[in-house]
């Protein structure tokens, strides 16, 4: 089931219908959102690589939220999110 793209919130961990894991770092200048993986990496999870996707595409793969990161500026810093602007 497709959540609102209202619900899309900068700093939350949500799952995929696929069960992947996917942690918002916020948006670009085109409204997209960015956001990152889990990865196969144990030891740094959601450090991998970022992508940007339109808040319509996330909020259909998206079923759910999963838990709140209080801080995301080093996830911003290891994925090299310079894409990402405060909202």
């Amino acid at each position: 089931m497709a959540m609102s793209e209202d619900d899309i919130q900068k700093g939350w961990i949500y799952r995929t219908s696929h069960q992947q894991e996917r942690l918002v770092l916020g948006w670009d200048r085109d409204g997209n959102v960015v956001y990152c993986s889990k990865g196969k990496n144990p030891d740094a999870p959601f450090h991998n690589c970022h992508v940007r996707i339109t808040t319509r595409k996330f909020a259909q793969r998206a079923i759910g939220k999963l838990r709140q990161v209080d801080d995301v500026q080093p996830y911003i810093v290891a994925n090299k999110a310079t894409t990402v602007v405060v909202r």
